[in-house]
């Protein structure tokens, strides 16, 4: 027979059909099934068989049944269990017995199912275990009260089939059928706001600029969620102060709506930010005056300053030559223009080697603006006066020395205002096209080397001669400063007097002449012919002035013309009187050497002779070889200036017929010697012979002959003295004859040149820059030029008269080998020449050049400005006390050569510790320097100025260092001794109540500023604490302030004795909690004592459940049992209902009472005329929400607010409010966003609530909001 189980019927439980051959009586009721293919049967010497059955034999229940009965069973608990979270819900509470009470039932049911063995009910332990899991969570959630998406559905399905509450009568009755009536309350206003719009210009503050190439300055505006129709700017002009109103075109309103569109995700509304560049030509301040949106309402805006200025320029003053010469100062002046203070930055190109430099703080004199150096975050001004931001002119002037010569081109690279406001200049090599700088930008020098010149070859000791009507070139030697001898034109001046007019001493008399001249090149020199004396006075070459060196002066002679005298003898031969020749005198007048040509006519025969004589006599022995008749014939004379003169006369012409003695010589080496102006001359003579001798001598000067003879000398030396000569020039003292005892006189020819100064040696200071007065740096090396005459070297007598007594200076020697030495002083002062000898001679100082004052330039100072807030102390300076963060600073006064370089320390000693130390440089070419006090740490900070340098001092030798302090007062903090714990409180206070701890730090006294924020409310409350006198502080805060349940409690301010304060943006920390509670009693939860029917009359029974609660209705008496401290009935009818007393489970006593209410018929209400009405506004708009009540006044309503629906979105309590009205129509304002609606209406008598409790979302319950049931 088929197993196959009959159709319709329950399938055969396999277990039954593997355990044994099915029965006959098993399938005669139900109609077989035949196989077309048959499986053929197991084998059955394999099987085993087994006698497990259920618990309950299927003959007695079957199967299908025992399944019916489990399932109906489990539906049975579920739907317990869902009671029992109904209960839940009710309370608003949550419960641990349920939960422990439903993991067993639950614990029990599923594992002692599959012991029951029912057929397919028989679980597996795995799944057991998984289903027990599910079950186990599933209670967790019901009997904790957690939401769950689907928890309004299942509330809503619950409360088709059970919808019922106790009401007074103590009957269970349906509340929906109560409260269904829908014409009670009706209408609704939805609001929603519009996207949060805003606006606001240049939110970065970024710096804008006009001019030059920037002829717009795009300032952005930015609008936050919405889409104006009208903006409006206000300019405020920087000269006159007066406002524009600037107005947005309607094609750029256009394209900001076009923005808009494009950057918004939702077609309908504007959720981006859209950026617009608003371009402005003029300077001024520009701020956003009205925005209105689409729908005519002002946007919010914020109004920060938006500074539009001139662009910062400068530019380089003109100067009144482009050629300098070395040794000049620059005189550059460079203009900026811009809003102060002014950066500039130059460069200095010298030859092609760049050098920059930079000025800061660059301002007009006594000039106030909140950009001066002490800018911070939090900068702040009047916005009443911006006449600070207008563009100021600050000259910087540059005079330094131009040291080396070529080419010096100044030239701006970069230029910014007090704003941040950059224009850089490119340079050439920086800019892609290759243009160079305008011309405004830079200023080219060339700096030329000054000419330097002196006389060479010809000085008061070698003149010049030349012979009369000749002329001959002043030997002047040029070049320039540095050695170089480039070739160039340059032109010279000097002084020329008469030779006659000259004074005794050699030097210019009256009689004085300048003359001038132009050469062409290096070489190219004047010609002179006049005798006299020349003094070159100035030399300029390329408009550079230049330096004379010595030697300054020549003197021009023309002297005689040669002429010559003879005298003539015969020569005998030992004075025994036969002549063996002629013995012939030669007497010149001329300059050495001479050339005296002759002829000698010897018995007929004629020949040429000549004879060079170097000096103004000569005896020329004309002793023939050959006897006979001898003539002799002088033809010729010359010398070195002139060529040979012709002589013609009998005097020249000797004749004689062919037929040793005494001497004298000169004891000298050279036969030359030299002497000094008004000079005796004294030489030694050597006499041969026998004494006594006559000698006869002359001395010649100036073509004059003075003789002397000097006789009966018994000596075979003689001295020979001169009388002083007080002529310069050459002298020649010759021995002309001596003659001895015997009586012979000889003829001598012995000479002596005698070289007399026409000049004693001079001795002057030279000029600096057209002065004999220098100022150097203290304690250098001082060159004071000197201009020497003479003979090197020189021994020169010098006094500083500041050293020593002043009528007793003490005098130096120094010797100086040039004539344009330098004398070489350390030292400051009057410096004079007292006396000066050179090699030979002693000189004279000139009187109106003897004197060279020497002086220090003036060392840098550093002072500090005693301006508000910094006064002076014994050890320096002291800034005003200042605040952690506040910004503080003050100002140095700087003298001496700017450039200035300050270096200073910044020592901070914190109040806990180990000190700090900074060092700092500031560089700056003003007389004043902002300095920017460091206030980022608490602590005392120390300013310490080390050194100082300008342009000239380098070192900091001799500075005091300038000592600058400051206290940095640390803000005070306040903080919880115990964070995050919730403290709690009764509404009545009590007796040795604690307070909050607090621990603060600081200055003592302390002021505290408390912010109190109640869950419920929208505005947090602020406590102000009376003084603290110390560090710990117990916080009770008053009754008044709080509200029950629960509020945060938070510090917001803080203020110590040091006047210093912290924001609750530095003293952001956790909070507390307060928690406030009634005291235990018994009370309804509403004061009210008028109800209507439908709603719950509620109470709160302080105590432990369960509480029994006697009360009457209508006149009769009934008792209730409420298990927890809640205790409410449904009004299901009108009447008077009194409760009468109430106990509880810990005392069992009961307490008399008298709580009546009264139960009116339900009032009904109209919002917006009974209709669904929307309105859109925006975030700040208000509507008027019309309430129309149909009742006895006074009406008392609750209304909610609730999220707006949206597509996919449930919609959610936000708020519950609570109203009064007197009328029978009221009109409230609202602002927030969401959907209005009347839950509860109450006039006079009686309310009416549309629901109990609101705030579910997504199956979370809300518990902070409850809609308040009468």
């Amino acid at each position: 027979m088929s197993d196959a189980p009959a159709v319709g019927a329950f399938p055969q439980t396999p277990v039954a059909a593997r355990r044994g051959p099915a029965r006959p009586s098993d399938s005669t009721t139900s109609t077989t099934i035949k196989r077309t293919s048959p499986l053929p049967l197991a084998p059955q010497a394999g099987r085993q068989a087994t006698n497990i059955s259920p618990v309950i034999p299927l003959h007695i229940l079957d199967a299908p049944t025992q399944r019916f009965y489990a399932f109906a069973f489990y539906l049975a608990l579920t739907a317990w269990k869902l009671y029992d979270w109904t209960q839940v819900l009710e309370e608003d509470t949550e419960s641990f017995l349920l939960f422990l009470k439903w993991i067993a039932i639950d614990c029990v049911f599923l594992f002692g199912l599959p012991e029951l063995r029912i057929p397919w009910l028989e679980l597996s332990q795995p799944f057991v275990m998984v289903a027990f899991a599910i079950h186990a969570m599933f209670d967790w959630i019901l009997m904790f009260n957690i939401g769950f998406p689907w928890q309004s559905w299942v509330i809503g399905l619950l409360k088709v089939f059970y919808d019922r509450e106790i009401a007074i009568s103590e009957h269970n009755v349906k509340l929906s059928s109560i409260l269904q009536n829908s014409s009670l309350i009706m209408g609704r206003q939805i609001i929603n706001i519009l996207p949060e719009g805003s606006a606001i210009l240049n939110p970065e503050l970024q710096p804008f600029c006009l001019g030059g190439d920037r002829k717009t300055a795009n300032i952005p505006i930015f609008f936050n969620s919405t889409i104006p129709v009208e903006v409006e700017l206000i300019r405020t002009d920087f000269e006159t102060g007066q406002q524009e109103s600037i107005k947005l075109s309607k094609s750029q309103l256009r394209d900001i709506e076009r923005r808009a569109k494009r950057e918004s995700q939702d077609g309908d509304t504007v959720q981006s930010i859209v950026q617009f560049d608003f371009p402005v030509k003029k300077t001024g301040a520009y701020r956003l005056g009205r925005v209105l949106d689409e729908y005519k309402l002002e946007v919010q805006r914020r109004n920060p300053l938006t500074f539009v200025v001139s662009c910062p320029k400068a530019w380089v003053g003109p100067a009144l030559s482009a050629h300098r010469c070395v040794g000049d100062l620059s005189d550059l002046s460079m203009m900026v223009e811009g809003t102060p203070p002014l950066k500039i930055k130059y460069s200095r190109m010298i030859n092609g080697k760049d050098h920059s430099f930079h000025f800061q703080s660059l301002q007009p004199e006594g000039f106030v603006s909140p950009l001066s150096g002490l800018r911070s975050n939090n900068w702040g001004y009047d916005e009443d006066d911006i006449s600070w931001a207008r563009a100021q002119k600050v000259p910087v002037g540059l005079n330094e020395s131009m040291h080396s010569s070529g080419d010096w081109q100044y030239s701006i690279d970069e230029v910014q205002d007090g704003f941040g406001n950059i224009i850089k200049y490119d340079s050439l090599a920086d800019d892609p096209d290759g243009k160079p700088k305008p011309k405004h930008l830079t200023q080219s020098f060339v700096v030329k080397k000054r000419p330097v010149i002196r006389l060479e070859g010809c000085d008061l000791r070698h003149p010049l001669k030349v012979a009369k009507g000749k002329s001959k070139n002043l030997p002047v030697s040029y070049g320039l400063s540095g050695g170089s001898r480039e070739d160039s034109t340059y032109q010279i001046a000097w002084q020329f007097s008469p030779i006659d007019t000259l004074t005794e001493s050699g030097d210019h008399g009256d009689v004085v002449t300048i003359g001038t001249y132009t050469a062409k090149n290096n070489r190219d020199r004047p010609t002179i012919s006049a005798p006299g004396l020349y003094t070159l006075k100035s030399v300029s070459a390329s408009q550079c002035e230049g330096e004379i060196q010595e030697p300054s002066s020549c003197l021009l002679l023309n002297p005689l013309e040669p002429r010559l005298s003879l005298r003539h003898e015969e020569i005998p031969d030992t004075c025994a009187g036969n002549s063996i020749g002629l013995r012939v005198d030669l007497d010149l007048i001329g300059t050495p050497p001479f050339i005296v040509r002759y002829d000698v006519i010897s018995n007929g025969e004629r020949r040429s002779e000549r004879v060079s004589i170097p000096g103004l006599r000569y005896q020329l022995d004309l002793v023939p070889r050959i006897a006979g008749h001898h003539k002799y014939i002088f033809t010729h004379v010359g010398d070195s200036i002139y060529d040979g003169q012709k002589l013609s006369g009998p005097e020249y012409v000797l004749e004689q017929d062919v037929k040793p003695a005494a001497a004298a010589l000169i004891q000298h080496s050279t036969g030359k010697m030299s002497s000094c102006l008004g000079d005796q001359v004294t030489v030694d003579i050597l006499l041969l012979g026998d004494p006594p001798f006559t000698l006869e001598w002359e001395l010649i000067h100036d073509g004059k002959r003075k003789q002397f003879k000097v006789p009966n000398i018994q000596e075979n030396s003689y001295q020979i003295k001169t009388a002083p000569l007080t002529t310069g020039g050459e002298y020649t003292l010759g021995l002309t004859s001596v003659q001895d005892k015997r009586g012979c006189r000889n003829f001598l020819q012995e000479e002596l040149k005698i070289s007399v100064r026409r000049q004693s040696p001079r001795a002057a200071f030279g000029q600096v820059d057209g002065k004999r007065k220098i100022l150097a740096v203290e304690g250098s090396s001082v060159k004071l030029p000197l201009r020497l005459t003479g003979e090197g070297p020189w021994k020169v007598y010098y006094a500083n008269l500041h050293d020593g007594s002043p009528d007793k200076p003490k005098v130096q020697e120094k010797i100086i080998k040039s004539d344009n030495g330098f004398l070489e002083v350390r030292g400051r002062g009057a410096f004079a020449i007292t006396d000066v000898w050179d090699s030979q001679c002693h000189g004279v100082v000139d009187p109106k050049a003897s004197r060279f004052d020497v002086d220090w330039f003036p060392r840098p100072e550093l002072s500090v400005a005693l301006t508000h807030g910094v006064s002076k102390t014994e050890t320096g300076f002291q800034l005003q006390d200042v605040c952690e963060g506040d910004v503080s600073g003050f100002e140095v006064a700087l003298k001496g050569t700017p450039p200035f370089t300050v270096e200073y320390e910044v020592r901070h000693h914190p109040l806990q510790g180990s000190s700090s130390l900074s060092k700092k440089k500031i560089e700056g070419v003003v007389g004043k320097e902002a300095i920017q006090a460091d206030t980022s740490k608490a602590g005392t900070y120390t300013y310490k100025f080390t050194a100082l340098e300008d342009d000239l001092y380098s070192s900091n030798r001799g500075f005091q260092p300038i000592i600058v302090k400051q206290n940095v007062n640390r803000k005070p903090t306040a903080s919880f001794v115990k964070p995050g714990q919730t403290f709690k409180y009764c509404k009545s206070e009590q007796d040795n109540e604690d307070g909050i701890p607090i621990t603060l730090t600081g200055v003592p006294p302390f002021f505290l500023e408390v912010e109190i924020k109640h869950q419920s409310a929208a505005v947090p409350e602020i406590y102000r604490t009376p003084a603290i006198d110390s560090h710990s502080y117990e916080l009770k805060i008053p009754r008044h302030h709080l509200r029950l349940g629960t509020q945060h409690i938070r510090i917001r301010d803080i203020r110590d004795g040091s006047g210093c304060h912290s924001t609750s943006g530095i003293l952001s920390g956790p909070s507390v909690q307060v928690q406030l509670f009634e005291a235990p009693t018994i009370y309804p939860l509403e004061t009210r004592t008028d109800y209507c029917v439908g709603e719950r009359i509620s109470y709160t029974l302080s105590g432990q459940a369960p509480f029994e609660v006697w009360y009457t209705f209508n006149g009769v008496e009934l008792k209730a049992k409420s298990p927890n401290t809640n205790f409410r009935r449904i009004a299901e009818s009108p009447g008077e209902f009194t409760i009468t007393s109430v106990s509880d489970k810990a005392s069992e006593c009961r307490a008399p009472v008298s709580i009546t209410k009264t139960i009116h018929p339900l009032p009904a209400v109209r919002i917006s005329k009974g209709k669904s009405v929307r309105v859109d506004i925006h975030e700040g708009g208000e509507v008027d929400i019309l309430f129309e009540f149909f009742g006895t006044p006074p009406f008392e309503f609750t209304y909610t607010r609730s999220t707006n629906a949206r597509k996919g979105q449930k919609s959610q309590v936000l708020e519950t409010r609570h109203d009064i009205s007197h009328e029978h129509s009221k009109v409230i304002k609202a602002s927030q966003e969401g959907t209005y609606e009347v839950v509860a209406i109450k006039d006079k008598y009686c309310s009416f609530s549309t629901q109990a409790v609101v705030g579910l979302e997504g199956g979370k319950k809300d518990k902070t909001k409850k809609l308040k049931v009468y």
